[in-house]
């Protein structure tokens, strides 16, 4: 157990190594919330969220001002587990659950220093020893050296980013890295809801015979017609990532034939208690499930999507760990990638990382 005693939310842009390109425009920075609890006793806990507007509507500048009006009830507060402190935060604003999972990751993470455990411990145990990391085929124009040198390197999937071009265009690619990678890897593509719903059916006859495993978000997420739609015309599984917010979500998406996976983001379900409990209905309802932070994190909520991936049901579609895109981090040792795959960090307890507060300074904007 122990008392909060002070919440501190900054805003950081760490520059990202080459621009990702995705469906809403290219990204040259990595615009985050990063939020520091200390506690009675004088341990700080970490936590940070992407901002995501297309995702969950926040901005940098949103997310702070949202802590900062949490903090003031949250602060003086004794938390003794995951399930007090989910209690605690979620009803103090409807929504902004970046935000809500910013505070949750550090409140985490000071739990598991309390208990001296490991954050997978503190969600329930470890399923498994390491997890594959999907490398990003991002639409550089050495997309497929770069490719080819990630599978030299021992990684076993990729995934696509379409919808910036024509359909045409992006199965092309899609082809492309089938060919650059080989037949013994997972390749999947992810529109980010780039695409109209023409685009996205005539993407969606082709995926299979591009050599795709799955297709990631075609349309928009409310949109659940055209992702039925595209599920009937594909002869690969269709994945959701923008349209699953809630527990909700998922079963709409599984009962109208509309998914048959999808991605889980804390900055979508407000923290690591949710994302194990809609990982957990998922798996019930035997969907695969990737593993995501929004491109980019840093090593601090990348450290917390590794212990997730460990501990969820099943990982049949992998992790997305965005930090590797970064020129630099904002952790002393930060988190890599060996053989394709990540073990998460076992430098210490909670989240296991050491935040450099230095380069927190050097790269903090508010």
């Amino acid at each position: 157990m122990f008392r909060v005693r002070k919440i501190d939310a900054m805003g950081v842009a760490v520059p990202m190594k080459t621009p990702l390109k995705m469906a809403m425009g290219s990204m040259e920075t990595c615009d985050n919330l990063v939020v520091r609890i200390t506690d009675d006793a004088g341990c700080v806990g970490w936590g940070e969220a992407p901002a995501a507007p297309t995702f969950s509507g926040e901005t940098t500048t949103g997310m702070i001002a949202a802590v900062e009006y949490m903090a003031p009830r949250i602060e003086g507060q004794e938390i003794d587990s995951p399930e007090s402190a989910r209690k605690l935060v979620e009803p103090l604003m409807y929504g902004n659950h970046a935000a809500k999972s910013a505070i949750d990751m550090a409140l985490m993470d000071l739990i598991g220093k309390h208990r001296d455990a490991p954050l997978y411990d503190v969600l329930g145990g470890r399923r498994r020893e390491r997890a594959a990391v999907i490398w990003l085929v991002a639409g550089t124009p050495d997309e497929q050296q770069l490719a080819r040198r990630r599978r030299d390197e021992g990684f076993v999937t990729f995934k696509v980013k379409v919808a910036a071009n024509d359909p045409e265009t992006d199965l092309s690619r899609a082809r492309a890295t089938r060919a650059t990678v080989g037949n013994d890897v997972r390749v999947s593509a992810d529109a980010n809801q780039g695409y109209s719903p023409e685009d996205a059916l005539i993407f969606a006859r082709g995926a299979g015979a591009a050599g795709l495993d799955f297709f990631e978000q075609p349309v928009m997420g409310e949109d659940i017609e055209t992702m039925r739609a595209c599920a009937e015309v594909c002869t690969v599984p269709i994945s959701a990532d923008e349209g699953l917010h809630s527990l909700a979500d998922i079963r709409r998406h599984h009962d109208l034939g509309a998914a048959a996976g999808g991605s889980l983001k804390l900055i979508k379900f407000g923290g690591t208690g949710p994302v194990m409990e809609a990982a957990r209905l998922m798996d019930e309802l035997g969907m695969k499930i990737n593993l995501a932070g929004k491109a980019a994190n840093t090593a601090i909520g990348a450290a917390a999507v590794a212990h997730l991936a460990v501990a969820v049901p099943n990982l049949d579609w992998d992790m997305n760990m965005s930090s590797q895109y970064l020129a630099d981090d904002l952790v002393d040792y930060p988190i890599t990638v060996a053989d394709g795959h990540i073990v998460p960090p076992s430098d210490g307890p909670g989240l296991g990382i050491v935040v450099d507060e230095e380069k927190v300074a050097r790269y903090r904007r508010a």
